[in-house]
C-alpha cells in the first residue's frame, strides 16, 4: 500500500479572525509536538514501546519512545491550510516526513501494510484540548 497523505482537519469557529486561525494552529502543532515527545499519542495513550533492536541503536529504553531520531519529522508539522471554520495540519504531501509520519501513525514501517500493534498515532488533539487552546487565544493569553 502506498503512503498516505498525513493531516488532520480541525473545526474552530467561524468567528475567528485569520490571525486567530494561524495561532491557533501553531499551538495545537506546538502542543502536539511536546505531547508526541512525552511518549503520548492522540488519544493521550502511551505508544507501543520500540523494538529491542531500535531501542539499542537509539540509546534509551524500550519505553522511552518519543518518535524522535533526528527531529525533522516533528518539525515539519505545519499548518496546510485554513478557512473560516476550520484547520487543516500535517505534513507536506509527498515529503519524507510525510512518509516517516505515514509509518508511525498507520505502523506500516516501510511495510505495505499495517504490522498490528505498532500504530503510534500522534497526529491529532483531543476536542477538550482543541477549546482549551481556542479559548486561550481568543482571551488573548
Amino acid at each position: 500500500m502506498a503512503t498516505q497523505w498525513q493531516r488532520v482537519r480541525l473545526e474552530v469557529p467561524k468567528t475567528l479572525t485569520p490571525a486567530q486561525r494561524e495561532l491557533v494552529a501553531f499551538e495545537v502543532i506546538d502542543y502536539i509536538r511536546e505531547r508526541t515527545q512525552l511518549g503520548r499519542d492522540a488519544n493521550g495513550r502511551k505508544f507501543t514501546e520500540y523494538t529491542k533492536a531500535y531501542a539499542k541503536f537509539k540509546g534509551v529504553s524500550r519505553g522511552n519512545v518519543d518518535l524522535v531520531l533526528n527531529d525533522e519529522m516533528l518539525r515539519a508539522i505545519d499548518l496546510l491550510n485554513h478557512k473560516a471554520g476550520s484547520l487543516l495540519i500535517g505534513f507536506e504531501k509527498g515529503s519524507d516526513e510525510n512518509a516517516k509520519a505515514d509509518g508511525n501513525i498507520r505502523g506500516t514501517y516501510g511495510k505495505p501494510s499495517p504490522i498490528p500493534g505498532k500504530a503510534r498515532p500522534f497526529l491529532g488533539i483531543s476536542q477538550n484540548q482543541l477549546n482549551r487552546i481556542i479559548r486561550e487565544v481568543k482571551s488573548g493569553s
